[in-house]
């Protein structure tokens, strides 16, 4: 067994370098997701200035989403009482919603939560990244966050149509070009929306995009099932006192800015420049612009990258724990602490000297670790990890500090990868006889070990593991410090209850404020004493008060970005035709003309071919809606909708003829259902 060692080890004479931390079997995180951790870590640091770690909010980001996403269902659900459905009435009913105050409060709790949620949520992703859980059998949690992800940024999409104002205007007109650009449903789409809108039909599509709205949800909800189904013991919500603090902080946040009201959806009039949620709207004005191709397909590529990461990934995962059937006493205690249902007891045939006998399941396990910690009879090994392997580890440190009071510090992956990382590869100044040993989790070591370390001649054993709420092991360093403190089985023993040992709960570039003496530093308490350290009235008005700052700053950035996507002088033009066999309508002797040549539908702009299509004077193979959208400048023009044969000389049928004197914005839209043929 190899493990890293203090430079103390270095200096003996004859010695051997032994294997660094980076060869380690269970420490596969590269140079690169070390950097992203080092700079999350910075970012979060502020966070743990507010007196105590327990409140940094980062390390809460998956209760908070999932708190979040449950106010947004639940404020939508209330919305959705109000609803009215048809074009004009949703328009009216959201008003109305807006000019009463219990109301608008909870319509802006439902925007604020929303955009709240997907930050959060990415936030999440994030961290999991950089921690390395997304390899191995945590692949399935991982690609249903991306997917869970992706549903809700177009479930956010369609709730802002719902409204039916300029800004479903907008993405209306955006997702048009999108269909006319990648497939052949942009006219009928359009089509429909036009001809309906003034009709009594209109409450169709409404219906339709709130049954998608709520079916969207739904899914994401049930990929956030499959996302925690193979943990045990998933936590749904954060503390009391984060469901009381957040809450009141939407509430306030809520009623201090209401959203108001944007003008109703004209499509007589190009949108004016407003304001964007760059949270979900972000790709709006792309979708118009002639870059749409290339977004989406690296949009496409992107998403497909990120959820395919467990298997691109240059390090392989772990192997599964092993456990040696012949020392294993069936206690039960490794299926009872593994965070992800990877162990199960058999249950053996009567007559045998144990009950039970744990089983590993190798598609559920994550090589935690943890469960080496539960087992005090040496039955589990990870890879080249066991209790007797990590004993002779400590025992060779010691060794090496003769006559020395020796302080044996165990440290989990995270902080040997960040702030311990000095003291496992350079002389750590005036810790001479510091002895730092990293573990893929500080839940590896079982109590037994930290007796018999201080048995075998240590002066004190610290263990230094990360903050409550962000153990990468998801609960190795619960477990740990309830061990310690004897509330949980395998408990220290009683003899040493008042031994030197410490715990550290500390980010993992705050290692260093693990090594002072204890009689030196207020923070080094007995175990089981600083986990959960005492809150007060201080640490919860900082911390919500840097909530409100955040959700104030998180309003400000949804309201500040308002594109120009149409130039200030544009105008244009739309022509739609929901059924095009309507035009063969005119007199018989112009069917005989056109009957026997190819003929095309043409529009012709000041003598500018606009749009021209195929068009068989049958008209039986175009029963789709055709539809001319095109962008002219502000000013006089004339316009010519006429069918045209390839004849020499062609004949010539005129539809349609118009004079216009287009302002700037505006839109002169035709909706030609009965052909007005010149005489």
């Amino acid at each position: 067994m190899s493990f890293p060692t203090g430079p103390s080890s270095t200096s003996q004479p004859g010695h051997k370098p032994e294997q660094q931390v980076d060869e380690l079997p269970y420490f596969n995180r590269s140079a690169g997701l070390r950097l992203l951790e080092k700079l999350a870590l910075f970012i979060e640091r502020p966070f743990n200035w507010i007196g105590t770690a327990s409140l940094n909010l980062f390390y809460h980001t998956d209760t908070l989403a999932v708190f979040l996403w449950l106010v947004v269902g639940l404020s939508g659900l209330y919305l959705t009482l109000f609803y009215q459905f048809d074009f004009d009435a949703a328009y009216r009913s959201v008003a109305k919603m807006e000019s009463q105050v219990i109301a608008h409060i909870i319509r802006a709790i439902h925007r604020y939560a929303t955009d709240s949620a997907i930050i959060v949520t990415v936030l999440h992703g994030i961290r999991l990244f950089f921690m390395g859980r997304f390899r191995g059998a945590r692949w399935l949690a991982w690609v249903s966050g991306i997917v869970m992800s992706i549903l809700l940024l177009v479930d956010g999409l369609t709730g802002y149509w719902l409204i039916w104002d300029t800004r479903a205007q907008l993405i209306t007109n955006s997702f048009t070009a999108f269909l006319n650009k990648f497939t052949p449903f942009g006219p009928s789409f359009f089509s429909g929306i036009l001809t309906t809108r003034h009709t009594s039909q209109g409450w169709i599509f409404i219906t339709i995009l709130l049954l998608l709205h709520i079916l969207l949800f739904g899914l994401g909800a049930l990929f956030f099932w499959w996302h925690i189904m193979r943990l045990n013991r998933p936590r749904f919500l954060p503390a009391r006192y984060w469901l009381i603090g957040a809450g009141a902080v939407l509430v306030i946040v809520s009623a201090a800015f209401p959203l108001g009201m944007l003008p109703k959806a004209d499509f007589n009039q190009l949108p004016p420049p407003l304001s964007l949620d760059p949270f979900y709207l972000a790709f709006v004005p792309f979708g118009i612009s002639q870059y749409a191709g290339w977004i989406l397909a690296v949009a496409g590529i992107l998403s497909i990258l990120l959820a395919l990461l467990p298997w691109l990934s240059f390090y392989k995962p772990t192997p599964p724990i092993r456990i040696d059937e012949d020392k294993c006493t069936g206690c039960t205690l490794c299926s009872l602490d593994c965070p992800y249902k990877a162990i199960e007891m058999q249950e053996l045939p009567a007559g045998l000297r144990h009950k039970f006998l744990a089983h590993v399941d190798p598609k559920m396990c994550v090589a935690c670790g943890v469960c080496l910690g539960s087992c005090e009879f040496d039955a589990i090994s990870l890879t080249e990890i066991s209790a007797p392997a990590i004993w002779q580890r400590v025992e060779a440190g010691l060794a090496r500090h003769p006559n020395q009071p020796v302080t044996v510090c165990f440290t989990c992956e995270r902080h040997a990868a960040q702030g311990a990382r000095p003291y496992l590869t350079q002389q750590p100044g005036n810790h001479l006889s510091l002895e730092v040993i990293p573990l893929p989790c500080v839940a590896v070591i079982p109590p037994k070990l930290v007796a018999r370390t201080l048995s075998g001649g240590a002066a004190e054993v610290r263990v230094v593991g990360c903050p409550p709420d962000d153990c990468s092991r998801r609960e190795g360093n619960l477990w740990t410090d309830a061990r310690l403190s004897r509330e949980r089985l395998p408990r220290l023993k009683k003899a040493f209850e008042n031994a030197p040992v410490y715990t550290f709960w500390l980010a993992p570039d705050a290692f260093s404020q693990a090594l002072p003496e204890p009689s030196d530093s207020p923070e080094n308490n007995r175990p089981g004493s600083t986990y959960i350290p005492q809150l007060t009235w201080r640490h919860f008005g900082l911390a919500f008060g840097v909530l409100a700052i955040l959700m104030a700053v998180q309003i400000g950035i949804s309201r500040a970005w308002a594109p120009r996507i149409y130039p200030a002088a544009q105008a244009k033009l739309q022509l739609v035709i929901p059924n095009p066999s309507i035009l063969v309508y005119p007199a018989e002797r112009f069917v005989e003309k056109f009957a026997s040549q190819p003929a095309r539908l043409m529009l012709l702009e000041d003598e500018t071919v606009l749009f021209q299509h195929p068009f068989p004077f049958s008209g039986q193979e175009l029963e789709i809606p055709l539809v001319v959208d095109h962008p002219v400048n502000a000013g006089t023009h004339t316009l010519l909708l006429s069918l045209v044969d390839e004849a020499v000389p062609p004949h010539i049928l005129p539809l349609y003829q118009a004079s216009l004197d287009l302002k700037p914005s505006q839109v002169w839209l035709l909706i030609l259902n009965t052909p007005s043929r010149p005489k």
